[in-house]
């Protein structure tokens, strides 16, 4: 396992998934990935900073022409439930028509900022659109949006670590756990 800051991981109530379970699950899904867009140069749209960690590792095991654009959509804003308002700045002088998207994210929870995110993909022309997330939570989401790649289900809790945090903490864990009430 890769070193952590003293005393982090007791902040955590429990481990939901460790290091090495989500790197192997991150390679099945490149190899998915490549078989599917194969021949292809994609656009990855990656949502930040969630992300950031499961972009990373995605991205380096996939062997295929790409470009990467990062963008950043939020309805949390700082609590541990969603808002229900996706604040999505697009970037202006982004073209999308007749690419090949995969379109990434942390987690699906109540599919409101995919969702948005998928709707602009659409509009924006693109020629294929597929997304993956590393977590998917077992729960009615508020919009339901198609996923292509899913690491890992998961209950409906609040997690951090890998990327994601809680007030901007914990995203540094190498794993991935629901934190001490």
């Amino acid at each position: 396992m890769l070193p952590h800051p003293t005393g982090v991981l007791s902040d955590l109530d429990r481990v939901l998934l460790d290091a090495p379970s989500i790197q192997s699950r991150i390679a099945a899904m490149a190899r998915e990935v490549a078989a599917d867009f194969d021949g292809k140069v994609i656009t990855v749209i990656a949502i930040m900073d969630g992300g950031l960690f499961f972009v990373a590792d995605l991205l380096r095991a996939i062997d295929l022409p790409m470009r990467l654009v990062t963008m950043s959509a939020s309805s949390y804003h700082g609590t541990t439930k969603s808002s229900g308002q996706v604040h999505l700045p697009w970037p202006a002088s982004l073209d999308l028509k007749d690419q090949h998207v995969l379109l990434l994210d942390d987690i699906l929870d109540t599919g409101l900022t995919l969702g948005a995110v998928q709707d602009r993909l659409k509009q924006e022309g693109a020629a294929t659109i597929r997304t993956g997330v590393l977590l998917k939570k077992r729960r009615e989401h508020a919009r339901e949006v198609a996923v292509d790649y899913v690491g890992f289900e998961i209950e409906d809790e609040f997690v951090v670590g890998y990327g994601m945090d809680y007030q901007g903490r914990f995203r540094n864990l190498p794993c991935i756990g629901i934190l001490r009430p």
